[in-house]
């Protein structure tokens, strides 16, 4: 309206979706080539945050599956065919699944 006091509210309309758009667009540009430095990077990544640590096998991994649990949380592991009770190193994540090796 500063710029243009006679202008009419279709208008106006049209100028606010195409400055929103452009801002997004400019500031998507921004990001990726200066992304935000954290000192916590894998703090909405759980899965993530367990890699190279080594729990206690729960369930027997079975055909590459089994279980083990993380604090108060049962997830799901991939790995070679464990006893349960033996402990396992996580090696990656996939999704929501460990992938962990057999400390034998």
């Amino acid at each position: 309206m500063l710029i243009m006091p006679g202008m009419g509210w279709e208008w106006q309309i049209l100028a606010f979706a195409v400055l929103s758009v452009a801002s997004i667009v400019v500031g998507r540009m921004y990001l990726k080539r200066n992304p935000i430095k954290t000192d916590q990077p894998m703090l909405n990544r759980r899965g993530e945050q367990y890699v190279g640590r080594t729990f206690t096998l729960d369930e027997n991994i079975v055909n590459g599956v089994g279980k083990i649990r993380v604090d108060d949380t049962i997830w799901k592991v991939n790995g070679p065919d464990c006893e349960a009770g033996a402990n396992v190193k996580v090696t990656g994540v996939n999704g929501m699944v460990l992938l962990v090796e057999c400390d034998r």
